[in-house]
């Protein structure tokens, strides 16, 4: 019997068949094992693509609503729905007898928004944890990141914030305006957003606008080939700057010399020299009466709970902003709630140097001086009227202590 069995364990070792089979069962393991392991890379590459892809595309979202004036809250809640809308993690696990175990609420997407001069950032980190189709027990973390730029565009003389008003930047009458090399937008939708009207003229580097362009050709004279419509609002650049508060009253003796300090309105008449500093008007009126002569360098008028100011054109009015501290280059500046109206009509003689920031004035009816050395004057407000000759210089890195107002240009993916 031993002699039997021996002979069949000899022949089925010599027999190459058998070899065959053995060692394919013993290698069949790894070979498998590896094939799920390739098929789990793969199918991890294409998840963390999708990702990518997903993030990429939210990011995009949020820095362009961030750029066009959206908060911080109502971008990141709209770049969130776009996220998952294009990633969409399993709803649901099977665990036997057909029972479901609906999927864990995924994280909301948090978004960081950063502001480097007018060039807006936004950054989003997300991470998913992946579970193999194989290697079940081998779940493992995809983590991805993106950042998106909304860069600033050309430098603007003139931004007319509001987003619905007919004629947010208006020039009629006999007016001409010359903004050569400095571009005028108004962030209006209205089909008269920009309207140049009467014997009117406008000279600019290029006009933009969300909305529509009233005028007749020959009434405008463009260095860009075309006028721009339907563009990106333009972002205010200047809405995260704190404004002061008013302090103590300060002595007014309404002529001569004035110091600094906060006043409660302010009429100013015949010569007066303003000492440099802030003017904080806490309500009333800065009136500068027709004959007045004022005189100032590194000033700047802020207007608080309602102030409003009225320069007409029989006063002379030659004032300077500072060029250093929080306010450096900067004018006239009224606070984010201020919606009062205001008139700045200086004469020829007058020299008004620096930016008017009166972001929620529902109208600015602005003229400036028409020499043709112009004026290094910015303005911003919700809409503004040019009611005479105005020139605006473009070179005014100094006076404008480096502040720009620009139009939105390319978006881009960072990271």
């Amino acid at each position: 019997m031993r002699e039997v069995l021996k002979r069949h364990v000899d022949r089925f070792i010599r027999d190459e068949v058998g070899n065959f089979a053995i060692l394919t069962a013993v290698a069949i393991v790894p070979l498998l094992g590896a094939a799920s392991v390739a098929i789990d890379f793969v199918n991890a590459s294409f998840e963390a693509d999708k990702l990518q892809e997903a993030l990429d595309s939210a990011t995009l979202a949020a820095v362009r609503l961030y750029g066009e004036g959206y908060s911080e809250a109502e971008a990141t809640q709209l770049a969130n729905e776009m996220f998952f809308g294009n990633y969409q993690e399993a709803a649901a696990v099977s665990q036997g007898d057909d029972a479901i175990t609906p999927a864990a609420e995924p994280p909301s997407l948090h978004i960081v928004y950063s502001l480097a001069g007018q060039q807006v950032t936004a950054t989003a980190d997300y991470a998913v944890n992946y579970q193999p189709a194989f290697l079940t027990r081998l779940s493992f973390p995809i983590s991805r990141r993106s950042s998106t730029a909304y860069q600033a565009g050309n430098e603007a003389c003139i931004l007319a914030l509001s987003p619905t008003a007919d004629r947010a930047f208006e020039v009629s009458g006999s007016s001409k305006v010359d903004t050569s090399n400095c571009a005028i937008t108004a962030n209006s939708r209205s089909n008269e957003a920009i309207y140049v009207g009467g014997s009117g003229s406008l000279k600019t580097e290029c006009l933009y606008t969300p909305g529509k362009i009233s005028a007749s050709p020959y009434k405008i004279d463009l260095e860009c080939d075309k006028p721009y419509e339907g563009t990106a609002a333009a972002l205010d650049p200047f809405r995260l700057k704190t404004v002061p508060k008013a302090g103590t009253l300060a002595k007014n003796n309404g002529s001569g010399e004035l110091v600094p300090g906060t006043y409660k309105g302010l009429q100013v008449k015949g010569d007066v020299k303003l000492q440099p500093g802030d003017y904080i008007i806490d309500g009333g009126k800065l009136n500068f009466g027709s004959q007045s002569v004022i005189t100032g360098e590194g000033v700047t008028f802020f207007l608080l709970n309602g102030a409003e100011i009225d320069i007409h054109g029989g006063s002379t009015v030659n004032v300077t902003a500072p060029t250093s501290g929080p306010w450096a280059g900067f004018v006239i500046v009224a606070d984010r709630n201020n919606t009062s109206s205001a008139v700045i009509n200086g004469n020829s003689n007058s020299n008004i140097s620096g930016i008017i920031y009166m972001p929620a004035a529902e109208e600015i009816q602005y003229s400036g001086n028409g020499t043709t050395s112009g004026e290094c004057v910015r303005i911003i407000a919700q809409k503004i009227i040019m009611t005479g000759n105005s020139t605006f210089k473009l070179d005014c890195k100094s006076e404008l202590a480096n502040n720009e107002i620009n139009n939105l240009g390319a978006v881009r993916l960072v990271q």
